[in-house]
């Protein structure tokens, strides 16, 4: 019962208390009177019964997030996935996902399907740096907000993110490859004598290209001669172990792997193996790596010396500032290059390597290990 039928109630209940107590037969209102007092009361009640439905409406309507995902093809793109809806589970959104397994083309199509759905947000994570530009252009023609995680767009983009969670991965390659020269001149190798092989990831991904640059400034700081690159589009394994396979056939001085992702690491071990270069930490011919990302398998072969280092990629942490950021747009917020977070924000995170791997928290290698 709501507060204006108790005070009704209570009206007629002092009414007839008063009429007993003095013995007298009610006297009737006057009919209009009476009339109007009951249409008014009536009309009171039904606004406020109209206002606290449309208030509890507002407070019960559902958010759905709609992700448009990279694909599933690899485990950092799981965790990813599943960081995300995590989070946003947490605040009571609905999270609904299209997997685009690595095909812009099936992208734009997913994302054009997903806002058929009608869905509040868009959360991204791109296939094709430059293609994603259209699909967020048709996000903001949908009169909707883009969030884009972990891998960037073109920034010369004609239309850009409204939100951005990611990684500063120029700084990733640069810092894992300053931290590898460390090791290496505790065992006495000289600048001079690096002959490195570089493996570089998808060149639609922006971030392979980052890491691209990074290792390529590292190495002109250290004095490093990199004497084969090997490009892997699509993040293929098999071109990884062909590429790495011709290289290290054609330059048995290879001594140094700088390489794109863990994603990528089966396929350039197996050439190392066949090759019998695949030597620990200590041993006589052993090729350092500085890889990227700290997957579950780099965690193994960190700890068995076959790694040297590997940056950890935070898909937790890019998750969680994703989702306060969608939180905020969905609120109004407009982020640009004053606000806190910023449009586009880039984290930094730690070296792995054997001496510290055991003490950094929070891994996703380690939380998704098999």
């Amino acid at each position: 019962m709501n507060i204006k039928k108790i005070a009704i109630l209570s009206v007629i209940i002092m009414v007839v208390a008063l009429t007993v107590l003095s013995g007298c037969t009610p006297v009737a209102a006057p009919p209009t009177t009476a009339a109007a007092a009951t249409t008014a009361a009536a009309a009171a009640e039904t606004t406020a019964a109209a206002a606290a439905a449309e208030t509890t409406a507002a407070a019960k309507k559902d958010v759905t997030i709609g992700f448009s995902s990279a694909g599933r093809f690899s485990l950092a793109l799981i965790a990813g996935e599943v960081y995300l809806r995590t989070f946003a589970e947490e605040k009571g959104w609905i999270f609904i996902t299209a997997i685009a397994e690595n095909d812009a083309a099936k992208q734009a199509q997913d994302i054009e399907d997903l806002l058929a759905r009608n869905v509040d947000l868009m959360e991204i994570m791109a296939v094709d740096s430059k293609a994603i530009i259209s699909s967020i252009q048709s996000v903001h023609a949908a009169g909707l907000k883009a969030v884009g995680y972990m891998r960037p767009q073109d920034p010369n983009g004609a239309d850009k993110y409204d939100g951005f969670a990611g990684q500063d991965t120029v700084a990733q390659a640069y810092d894992g490859a300053i931290e590898l020269s460390k090791l290496m001149d505790k065992d006495g190798v000289k600048p001079a004598d690096v002959k490195a092989l570089h493996i570089v990831g998808d060149p639609k991904d922006e971030n392979a290209l980052k890491r691209k640059e990074g290792f390529e400034k590292a190495a002109k700081e250290l004095g490093w001669t990199i004497v084969a690159e090997v490009t892997c589009d699509g993040w293929n394994l098999d071109k990884a172990l062909t590429g790495a396979t011709n290289a290290l056939e054609a330059d048995k001085g290879i001594n140094v792997v700088l390489l794109a992702s863990d994603y990528l690491w089966p396929g350039v071990k197996t050439a190392l193996q066949n090759q019998g270069m695949l030597k620990k930490a200590g041993e006589k011919g052993h090729v350092y790596v500085a890889s990227q990302d700290v997957f579950p398998i780099a965690v193994d072969d960190i700890k068995a010396g076959y790694i040297d280092t590997s940056t950890v990629l935070d898909m937790g942490g890019m998750a969680k500032i994703a989702t306060d950021m969608a939180e905020q747009l969905l609120n109004g917020k407009v982020f640009d290059d004053t606000t806190t977070p910023k449009q586009f924000n880039w984290m930094a995170a730690p070296v792995v390597t054997l001496a510290n791997i055991d003490k950094t928290p929070n891994l996703w290698g380690v939380q998704f290990h098999p």
